[in-house]
């Protein structure tokens, strides 16, 4: 006769992956033996605490969805261009222009209005996870949602002040200076993003710098 295992021995994560997958029709003794030895883990302090640890590390754990969210956001930002740069196309002379402003600032727009609105984006919503505030892990407003794109909000105003002053079709009539300014910006909003990465992976909460500077953080929803 096949021996049962000893279900003490095990972690409450191990008990309730048995118990999810256990044929309890087939073996209902070791069921009723699984559903004591959690209930004997509930009760002990140690086990309990344990446990509620390991959810907060997962509600926490957003590194990878995040990195998804950001394809996924991506693709439809990148979907969004296509449409301007067609209609900019059609259309030519000063609504070109205007559309291509738009399209310069469309990102900054498409996050901080979803985030204002949902917490989310649609990349976010697709992977199941949501900015919320770091401290009472509420809705954010308008104000923490725009500090979280502060940066590259500074950054994408730079551009377009820089683009207004030098047309693209005179870009080869650039001062040094402007080459060299938008050289240093880029080279800025490389080691932003760098930044980020390196403080999300270094805290329990992967908080990233802009979650610090808005006072969010995200989480599994």
């Amino acid at each position: 006769m096949e021996s049962s295992p000893n279900y003490n021995n095990y972690t409450l994560d191990e008990l309730f992956d048995v118990q999810n997958n256990i044929d309890s029709e087939q073996y209902p003794e070791r069921a009723k033996e699984i559903e004591l030895a959690i209930s004997n883990k509930m009760n002990d302090p140690a086990a309990k605490a344990e446990m509620e640890k390991q959810q907060e590390l997962d509600k926490y754990s957003t590194f990878g969805p995040r990195f998804w969210a950001s394809i996924l956001d991506g693709i439809v930002i990148s979907v969004l261009s296509a449409i301007l740069a067609y209609l900019g196309a059609q259309a030519g002379g000063g609504i070109q222009t205007t559309l291509g402003y738009i399209d310069t600032v469309q990102f900054a727009v498409y996050s901080v209005a979803l985030h204002t609105l949902y917490g989310q984006t649609f990349g976010k919503m697709a992977l199941d996870v949501k900015v919320v505030d770091h401290l009472s892990e509420k809705d954010i407003s308008f104000k923490q949602a725009f500090l979280r794109d502060c940066v590259p909000v500074v950054m994408l105003i730079l551009l377009l002040i820089a683009s207004i002053f030098v047309p693209v079709d005179q870009a080869a009539e650039a001062p040094n200076w402007l080459i060299y300014a938008m050289m240093a910006f880029g080279i800025s909003y490389f080691l932003w993003h760098l930044l980020e990465i390196i403080t999300m992976l270094f805290n329990d909460k992967n908080r990233a710098m802009h979650d610090f500077i808005a006072g969010t953080v995200v989480i599994r929803t």
